[in-house]
């Protein structure tokens, strides 16, 4: 599935690049805002009552064949921008030979902040590297990440060239990285998804933050399980997200006729509404299937 395919004006190949930043000036942190972190966020957090969310994401149906995009590495340079190769999809699914989903992002709905954990996500950094979007977290290289709302973002290129990254959705920014090496911040002020891509024509990298008041995000491992830890007591909506590899949209170069950027199909979410009681410790298996 193609998707539609709409020509843009040479022109708006030049503009976005004049308007974005020429760099970074280091990783000073931007000024105080008020829109931080939430000031009473885990204030009334009672570990004595607290329990424990755990369960297995499984595949249900037959398995995508979801091929790889080919393109040029250097697209910026248009049909001279290299031999074309294959770049993976980033949002395949990774699925193991018993049906087991790896990668999966499971988050709770409904959480108070007050009666929250403390954060405990450990900062994260984006690094543009091989033509790729890496999240690095707390020791792990994905392709999302969670940030608690108002935190710093550090964002750096380790490739030698020109590249740019742009933010969608829950906030709206762009960075340009001419050189590899300085680091970029930007304070992630409103909660909700992020979607990371490239704004210099390599259409295919993408990445996802999720920013919340609450650290009930994790994913799933490589036998498919996840674990949700010291949960309050409560009614919540456990949510199973994945993105989808499909394309919707692709917009080409008027130069190159190439492609130059492309819209995926939105992301698709298994939903179970579940109770947990004080100091329960319960296990909830989410099957998944193709949209």
């Amino acid at each position: 599935m193609h998707g539609t395919a709409l020509r843009r004006p040479a022109l708006a190949l030049a503009l976005p690049l004049l308007l974005l930043p020429l760099g970074c000036d280091g990783p000073a942190a931007p000024p105080p805002s008020p829109e931080g972190p939430s000031p009473d966020a885990a204030s009334l957090f009672d570990p004595t009552t607290a329990g424990t969310l755990t369960g297995r994401i499984a595949w249900s149906g037959p398995r995508p064949v979801v091929p790889p995009f080919r393109s040029r590495a250097r697209p910026l340079l248009g049909r001279t921008g290299g031999a074309p190769q294959d770049w993976p999809n980033p949002h395949a699914p990774r699925i193991g030979p018993a049906g087991e989903v790896a990668g999966a992002v499971v988050f709770l709905r409904g959480v108070d902040p007050r009666r929250a954990r403390p954060w405990d996500h450990l900062p994260v950094r984006v690094e543009l590297r091989d033509h790729q979007l890496h999240v690095l977290q707390g020791g792990r290289d994905a392709g999302h990440g969670f940030v608690r709302r108002g935190d710093v973002l550090e964002m750096a290129s380790a490739q030698d060239v020109f590249h740019t990254l742009q933010a969608r959705g829950a906030s709206f920014f762009a960075r340009a990285f001419p050189e590899p090496g300085p680091t970029c911040t930007q304070a992630l002020l409103a909660p909700g998804v992020v979607e990371l891509m490239s704004g210099s024509g390599a259409y295919w990298m993408r990445a996802h933050l999720f920013v919340d008041d609450h650290p009930y995000y994790a994913r799933s491992g490589a036998d498919g399980r996840f674990a949700l830890e010291r949960v309050p007591p409560g009614d919540y909506e456990l949510v199973c997200w994945l993105p989808d590899w499909r394309t919707a949209e692709r917009e080409l170069d008027a130069d190159s006729a190439l492609v130059w950027r492309l819209k995926f199909h939105p992301p698709w979410e298994t939903v179970q509404r579940v109770r947990l009681g004080a100091r329960e410790r319960k296990a909830i298996d989410v099957a998944v299937a193709a949209p």
